[in-house]
């Protein structure tokens, strides 16, 4: 995977980059694209088996905010139809898809991200500026990998004792569950306290850090970014002009996109949210051809 060779600040660049994308531009259109593109990001890099895992989470989360925003909005002129004198309109349907497709890509993205950003890329980027930021950071976005990872180790030795969460009354399941959330957190309070004894003892953030990698800024590094930095703040002018974002309220926009946001806004969008997708396709050309 090409993103894996590229300077651990380049790499944060884009993902800080395509989560700015993603949060700024509420627009079908780019929604779509961008989401798009991001499961494509997925499949380059692991042909989507990280993104498996959460898939029934993805799922879940999109569908929940694309309903919910119908049935408790009713607000919009265009009603497309009723159920029991409750008025479900386009306006609240386009809302609650495009809040959707943000979240599942944010998900996504962040799915990559664990992929490519590593711990010791994260310590390598802020622990000799911000040791204590780098550490925070770290922690919490390795957090709810572990904690499925320690729920799946404390559910097979539970289940080895006869104590079960999928079988049996309500009542019994909701029981066995606080008994594994509750096995779960003195675990990770423990696992917490060894590290911070274990960074104590080793004097992290009293002085200047070493780092086993070094990492440094390459060819590739200089090229992307002078490619992705342009590219990037082309988009966020277009979004302060006011293009990128669809109008729902008080009353809705046509969802089509005028040509100058078609062939400048949204092209500086897909092209951002794609690049690992094209150095990745980029790479095996050159292999190719090398071959």
């Amino acid at each position: 995977m090409q993103m894996n060779r590229l300077h651990p600040f380049t790499a944060f660049f884009y993902y800080a980059g395509a989560l700015a994308m993603l949060i700024l531009f509420q627009h079908p259109v780019f929604l779509l694209a961008g989401f798009t593109f991001v499961l494509l990001v997925n499949f380059v890099q692991d042909r989507c088996r990280g993104l498996q895992r959460w898939f029934f989470f993805l799922a879940t989360s999109g569908l929940l905010i694309f309903l919910v925003n119908p049935l408790f909005n009713e607000r919009g002129r265009h009603v497309l139809l009723e159920v029991w004198d409750h008025r479900i309109t386009l306006e609240a349907v386009t809302l609650g898809g495009m809040s959707a497709l943000s979240i599942m890509g944010i998900i996504a993205l962040f799915v990559s991200y664990n992929e490519i950003m590593t711990p010791n890329k994260l310590l390598f980027l802020f622990a000799k500026v911000m040791p204590q930021f780098a550490v925070l950071l770290m922690l919490t976005l390795r957090f709810i990998p572990l904690m499925r990872i320690r729920l799946g180790e404390i559910a097979a030795v539970q289940a080895s004792k006869g104590i079960l969460a999928g079988s049996g009354k309500l009542r019994e399941r909701a029981k066995n569950g606080m008994l594994y959330i509750q096995a779960l957190l003195v675990f990770s309070l423990e696992e917490a306290i060894q590290t911070a004894d274990s960074m104590k003892a080793r004097g992290y953030g009293s002085g200047k850090r070493s780092s086993y990698h070094h990492f440094r800024f390459r060819r590739i590094d200089w090229l992307s970014l002078g490619l992705l930095v342009p590219s990037i703040l082309f988009a966020i002018y277009g979004r302060s002009m006011g293009f990128g974002v669809l109008t729902v309220y008080p009353v809705m926009e046509e969802i089509g996109l005028p040509k100058q946001e078609l062939l400048g806004i949204l092209l500086s969008f897909v092209f951002f949210l794609a690049y690992p997708v094209i150095i990745e396709l980029k790479g095996a050309f050159g292999w190719r051809k090398s071959n």
